[in-house]
This record gives structure tokens, C-alpha cells and sequence, in this order.
């Protein structure tokens, strides 16, 4: 079983490779990222229509409004930017929490456990402000559990992050005042009070209460009530999400066994049969070469992602738990306190990241061999493309494609003005930014190789 400190520098260490790897395959332009850098070279500003998530919103593109004002034109460049700025947001934040707890197999577990259920399994579509919202509350989360006293340094770290969830996601309507009760609880406990430090601990719980307050704000007043209908409608759907399946369904075993035997969490016994789940995990990439639906898919990612927000509440809560004085009275933590228990779930928290891994290259690697294919096809064609004489309407890529952004996307990936746009299939009556036949000017901006 590895150390906590290999758990730590292992998984930290291919969080960011993972960044790197995704940023240069501008995983950031999938459906609405290319809208974004649409937007973006248009404007040649930030693309910030929604208030309710405009800091995580704006954070995200920093990057590619940097290059953009240094006089950087080519949105090859722009896409791997803009991608960075939207996965580095978050896998900061789960660097914070990593770094944190990275002394306590069970605190490094949890996080652990999150970054496998969750965040590999929710961000191909990096874009969503919820990568940041999530990332946020278990870093907090983390650094609250874990300091000894109240700090300047800690109480600085919580402003900064009530600041930026005050607008970032419509999860904070639950998790705002979750972390809010935290911290209260925290200042509460504390033998000390120095005025400064409470201050900002204080400060920071009206800011996450704010930002609940924004995010019921967003619910009662939609920016678009069709599309929270339709999200509240497909809530259930996160099934279809394989990855998030597998894990979840791996963390449960552990979780229900935990409460019925919880002595076994000393022995090798329910990692064994939760392990069946992570196997199956890793070689999922392999029902790509089946006719089944049920396989890793880019787009199912996203509608996990109201179910993955209760896990990473829930998730925060055990912690809490776990650290408070409720947790002698409760035989699953005075087990974890164990150190052969403990470190066999820290061990399984990392396996669970591990096993994520070739689903995540087999997704990469097919939406780059996707960005290629709508490269090639505008490119070699002029005018309005329809989408049914492309390989785009055909498996595997079709499953890639989201038809209100085929015209965005072929805008971002054209080398020249007069290259071809693709318009959406011909039954495609939705909203889409612009007409295919009419595409925004961007004057000096084309991609690149």
C-alpha cells in the first residue's frame, strides 16, 4: 500500500499533467468552450452574459484575454489558453485540499475520493462553472478541518473563496450555507479569537450566505427557464454517465459495508469485491468497439453533474463528522482511526483516481481525433456544410456532436474567411448563435496549426 505522501504526489502530480495534456488538446472547446472562443475574438473581451457565475466565469478565460491583449490571433493558440484557464481553476483549488490534508489517510481518502467520483468523471465539459463551485467547497472544507487554530492566512483563503462562489454556480444554494455552518462552527470551537482573524472568518461566512442567496436568485429568475426545466428533467439521467457510475457505485460498497461490518475496514475484504467496480472501470474504453450505448461518453458527462454536487456535499458533511466530537460515538470513524484501516482507504481513494485514468486518455483521444475530422471538412469545402454528408452524422464522432455548436465550432477551427461552416442537422430546430450562412466576422482571428 503506498505512503500518504505517495498517494499525495502522485495524484497531484498527474492532476496537472492531466491539465497539460487536456489544454493542448483544447478539451476547453467542447460544445459551449467553442462558443466562448467565438465569443471571445468577437469581442476581444471576456464572454460574461451570465451574473449568477461571472467570477468563476471570468477567472476561467484570464488567459486568453491576456494573450488576446498581447496580440495573439490565432485561436489554435486561444483554445489551448481558454482550456487552461477552465481546468487549472479547479485542479487548484483540489491542490489546495490535497496539500492540506495530505498528513490523514481518512481526510486524504475523502478528497481523493471526490476527485475520482466527481471531478474525472464530471469535466470533460470544463467549461461548466460547477468544476470550480465543487472544487471550491472541498477545498474549504479540507482547510477548515484541518487548522488547529483561526489564522490570518486561513481566514484570507475563505474570504477569497466566498468571493469567488458568491457567483459561480447554483450549487452554492445548498453547499453556501453548508460552508457558512462550517466556519461558524470553527470560530465557535476555537479556544482563540483574535479579532483580525475572526473578522475574516466572519466575513466569509456572509459571503458564502451571499452566494446562496445568488443562487436561489437564479432559480427564482432563469436566464432561461426552458433550460432549468430540461436540467431538472434529465437530474436522473447521470446513469448514462459510465464513469461516474462505476465509482460511485465502488464508493457505496465501501460506504454500506463500512456501516454494517465496520471492523472489515481493517481487512482487504470490501476493497476486493468494490474493486470489481474499478476493474470494469479501466477497461471500459473497450466497449468502444461494441454496438452498445453503454460506454465512457463525453456528452453524459455533464448531466451527472447535479448528482455529483450531493456527493460532494455529502462527502463534506463526513468530514465534518469525522472531525468533530460525534465522531468517538460512531463505530465506522472510531475504526478509521485505526492506522491499517485508514490507510486502506486512503489506498482504495487513490486507486479509485488511478482507475479513471485510460477512460479519460480514451475520451481525450477521440475528441481530439473529433476536433480533426470538423478541421479537415471545413476546410476542404466552402460555404454552408450539411451535416449529414459529413463523418460527423456517423459513429463513433456522432457522439460527439452537439448540433447548436456545429457552426461555432467550424468558425473557430476555419483557417481562412471563406472556409465552409457546418450547419446543424437538417431536424435541428433549437437556438443557435448565429445562421450558418451568416457567421460572425472575426477579422484578423483564424486557427493556426
Amino acid at each position: 500500500m503506498p505512503t500518504t505522501t505517495i498517494a499525495y504526489r502522485t495524484t497531484v502530480g498527474l492532476l496537472w499533467i492531466l491539465v497539460l495534456w487536456h489544454s493542448w488538446e483544447s478539451r476547453g472547446l467542447f460544445v459551449d468552450g467553442s462558443a466562448f472562443l467565438v465569443q471571445i475574438a468577437r469581442r476581444e473581451w471576456f464572454f460574461d452574459f451570465y451574473g449568477p457565475r461571472l467570477y468563476a466565469m471570468v477567472l476561467g478565460q484570464f488567459p486568453a484575454i491576456i494573450a488576446l491583449f498581447l496580440g495573439v490571433t490565432d485561436l489554435h493558440l486561444l483554445a489551448k489558453l481558454l482550456s487552461l484557464g477552465l481546468l487549472a481553476l479547479p485542479t487548484a483549488f483540489y491542490h489546495v485540499a490535497l496539500t492540506r490534508v495530505r498528513h490523514d489517510p481518512v481526510l486524504l481518502a475523502a478528497v481523493l475520493a471526490v476527485i475520482g467520483i466527481v471531478f474525472m468523471t464530471t469535466s470533460f465539459f470544463i467549461v461548466g462553472e460547477y468544476n470550480t463551485a465543487f472544487a471550491v467547497v472541498v477545498a474549504v472544507t479540507a482547510r477548515l478541518m484541518t487548522a488547529e487554530r483561526l489564522t490570518v492566512t486561513d481566514g484570507a483563503f475563505l474570504v477569497a473563496a466566498g468571493v469567488l462562489s458568491f457567483r459561480t454556480y447554483e450549487v452554492m444554494i445548498y453547499c453556501g450555507p453548508l460552508v457558512a455552518l462550517m466556519i461558524a462552527w470553527c470560530v465557535y470551537r476555537a479556544q482563540e479569537r483574535p479579532w483580525f482573524a475572526t473578522t475574516l472568518h466572519v466575513l466569509a461566512v456572509l459571503l458564502f450566505l451571499g452566494g446562496m442567496v445568488v443562487a436561489a436568485d437564479s432559480l427564482i429568475h432563469p436566464f432561461s427557464q426552458e433550460h432549468l426545466s430540461k436540467t431538472a428533467a434529465t437530474v436522473l439521467n447521470a446513469w448514462q454517465n459510465v464513469q461516474f457510475d462505476l465509482t460511485l457505485l465502488a464508493a457505496l460498497v465501501i460506504v454500506v459495508w463500512a456501516i454494517v461490518r465496520p471492523a472489515d475496514l481493517a481487512t482487504p475484504r470490501p476493497y476486493l469485491f468494490a474493486g470489481f467496480f474499478l476493474a470494469v472501470l479501466v477497461v471500459s474504453p473497450l466497449l468502444s468497439l461494441t454496438d452498445t450505448l453503454v460506454r465512457p461518453h463525453a456528452k453524459s458527462q455533464y448531466v451527472a453533474r447535479s448528482i455529483a454536487g450531493l456527493v460532494v456535499a455529502t462527502v463534506a458533511v463526513l468530514i465534518w463528522i469525522y472531525k468533530s466530537p460525534l465522531a468517538d460515538r460512531i463505530a465506522v470513524f472510531r475504526q478509521l482511526r485505526q492506522p491499517m484501516a485508514a490507510r486502506r482507504l486512503m489506498t482504495f481513494g487513490w486507486l479509485m483516481v488511478l482507475a479513471m485514468v485510460p477512460s479519460d486518455m480514451f475520451l481525450t483521444l477521440e475528441w481530439r481525433n473529433y476536433l480533426q475530422t470538423v478541421q479537415t471538412i471545413v476546410r476542404q469545402q466552402n460555404g454552408v456544410i450539411a451535416y449529414e454528408n459529413t463523418p460527423l452524422a456517423k459513429r463513433p464522432l456522432e457522439m460527439l456532436v452537439e448540433p447548436w455548436i456545429l457552426p461555432s465550432q467550424s468558425l473557430v477551427l476555419r483557417s481562412k474567411r471563406g472556409d465552409g461552416i457546418i450547419a446543424p442537422p437538417k431536424d435541428f430546430e433549437g437556438w443557435q448563435p448565429f445562421p450558418p450562412a451568416e457567421p460572425y466576422p472575426l477579422g484578423p482571428f483564424v486557427w493556426r496549426d
